[in-house]
């Protein structure tokens, strides 16, 4: 069994912001694979639960999401090593992919969650390419990072959108069927 978490902040003003590119990425997986989301108070988290795998969307806000990834593992008795959190990553450039195992939070607050609820970090991460602000201020002035993941996407960055949500979706797949080396291979 392996645990796939999207992670996100809840609520409709949270829906179309970067730091919401976990869960665009399940919704999507779940439209392709015509699933159905559920919700379940006790593991406070959206889930859709299959044969060999679960997927959630935690109700928690970010910085507590560790503790819905831990309620449905224990629930489920699935081991660190067969789960997978998808999150945006400020230091990847826009679109980039890269698929890790056995790493530290980074500062990503949502990660830092999950590693104090598991009791480490063995266990596989999705992260998505935002970019840092600092990076790409073209008029000198710097955007504070927890603002610049609250904000909605561009206009360019939502032309090529979809395309990232459609690779990150295939390497869930992979991850899923094939296991996290041989989606490392193929993704990063």
């Amino acid at each position: 069994m392996k645990l796939i978490v999207g992670l996100g902040n809840p609520g409709s003003q949270y829906k179309n912001t970067r730091h919401n590119l976990g869960f665009a990425v399940v919704d999507n997986f779940a439209i392709d694979q015509g699933l159905s989301w559920r919700y379940n108070r006790d593991w406070m988290c959206f889930y859709i639960k299959r044969e060999n795998f679960v997927v959630i969307k935690p109700s928690t806000y970010m910085n507590k999401s560790g503790e819905a990834a831990k309620a449905v593992a224990k629930f489920f008795k699935i081991a660190a090593k067969d789960i997978l959190i998808i999150h945006d990553e400020l230091d990847l450039q826009f679109g980039k992919v890269r698929i890790s195992f056995d790493s530290t939070s980074a500062g990503h607050k949502g990660v830092a969650s999950v590693i104090e609820s598991l009791g480490g970090f063995n266990f596989a991460r999705l992260r998505i390419g935002l970019g840092h602000p600092s990076r790409k201020a073209t008029d000198g002035e710097q955007t504070d990072p927890e603002k610049y993941v609250l904000e909605n996407f561009t206009e360019e960055e939502q032309k090529n959108l979809t395309d990232v949500v459609k690779t990150c979706g295939n390497a869930v797949v992979s991850f899923l069927e094939s296991g996290i080396d041989a989606a490392m291979n193929k993704f990063n």
